[in-house]
């Protein structure tokens, strides 16, 4: 699907979806616009800008927060678990949480060292 966008106005169009636009001259066009009434109001094709290569070095620092992000996801995830546990509620329908909790804490302080090291 091709994107448009007219700077000038700040506003973009979606090729194949109509379109309500008020003209320079106050009149109204809605419907489906060509290429060519499109070009005449100003709007231009707009192409993404591709995403920079990344070097072997950065994609593996970038797995590596990744991998933070998700263990940082679980511990708040298990956050309610801790509350409970400090309140002396009987956990043991919940299993080893606690070891689970340590073994991602440690893990991530370990990826932590890896990526200070490589800054």
């Amino acid at each position: 699907m091709k994107r448009y966008i007219n700077k000038q106005r700040e506003q973009w169009y979606n090729d194949g979806e109509p379109i309500t636009l008020t003209l320079d001259d106050g009149s109204v066009f809605s419907g489906f616009p060509t290429e060519e009434q499109l070009q005449q109001w100003g709007f231009e094709e707009w192409e993404p800008t591709p995403a920079p290569e990344l070097s072997e070095e950065e994609q593996v620092r970038e797995e590596y927060r990744e991998r933070m992000r998700a263990i940082e996801e679980e511990l708040r995830s298990m956050d309610y678990l801790t509350s409970k546990y400090v309140d002396g509620e009987d956990m043991t329908q919940y299993g080893d949480w606690q070891s689970r909790r340590r073994l991602l804490r440690e893990e991530y302080r370990q990826i932590e060292a890896l990526l200070a090291e490589e800054e």
